[in-house]
């Protein structure tokens, strides 16, 4: 009971994360400069746990010979998912009106929204597939990689409803997309365990090729966001002090 309590509560944190963030975002607009600060903290997170908790958890004891190429296919999962978001995911397609007037070159590249929500979403869909129930064996894993995946979510969130109220489209339509992709996470933690079971996989080493996937997505896409940090791809001194605060936060986090 406890185990699908705790699932359950995983999965309405992270549909609130977007939803709540959408939300925000309708009601006031960010700083851009703040958004890019969460960027560059989610990116070093989410980085950091890759190497100091993930991959030593899938590959400790392994039994599958080519997980590393399942590491490699997460990332190049992740290259497809960029070519349908336009890089909505680590902060592409987000940029001040006043400031692209002065600057065409750095304007928001237009693409399909149905595009951009079918890209991110399964972003999110592989994201939410290690909370499953019947990966509950790895449960000190998974409070590690909720705060990670959640902080990651938040600036994700308020880009794409930043994009979706830029379009003039009626509000009701912005809330039913924003709503959509809340929904992709929850659904990978609830399909991602009878996935395995489907396929006929143990679901151990199911658990392992998943997360190895994650990997590959994270490491594309938490290197892209601390490499182009910004339009003019330098770093500054507050970002960079941001990031060392991320990394120190995920090894903290990894402790508890």
């Amino acid at each position: 009971m406890f185990i699908y309590l705790k699932t359950m509560l995983e999965i309405i944190i992270l549909f609130l994360s977007v939803i709540l963030s959408a939300i925000l975002v309708d009601r006031f607009r960010l700083n851009e400069k703040l958004l890019q600060l969460l960027l560059a903290f989610s990116g070093a997170y989410l980085l950091t746990v890759a190497f100091t908790h993930i991959i030593p958890n899938i590959f400790k004891g392994n039994t599958i010979n080519y997980l590393g190429y399942f590491v490699l296919l997460g990332f190049l999962i992740q290259l497809f998912i960029e070519y349908l978001s336009g890089g909505a995911e680590h902060g592409h397609g987000h940029c001040d009106d006043d400031h692209d007037k002065h600057n065409p070159e750095h304007s928001s590249v237009r693409i399909s929204p149905y595009a951009l929500l079918i890209g991110i979403s399964i972003h999110a869909f592989f994201e939410g597939i290690p909370f499953a129930n019947q990966f509950h064996n790895h449960a000190h894993l998974s409070h590690t990689l909720l705060v990670g995946i959640v902080i990651h979510k938040i600036p994700i969130a308020v880009i794409l409803m930043s994009l979706f109220l830029n379009t003039n489209s009626n509000k009701v339509k912005n809330y039913f997309l924003i709503t959509l992709f809340a929904l992709a996470a929850p659904l990978g933690a609830l399909l991602g365990g009878y996935i395995g079971v489907i396929l006929n996989v143990d679901i151990e080493n199911f658990y392992k090729i998943i997360m190895a996937i994650l990997v590959g997505i994270f490491l594309h896409v938490s290197t892209t966001i601390l490499f182009e940090s910004n339009t003019t791809h330098k770093f500054n001194l507050l970002k960079l002090i941001i990031i060392f605060i991320g990394i120190l936060v995920a090894i903290l986090t990894n402790l508890l």
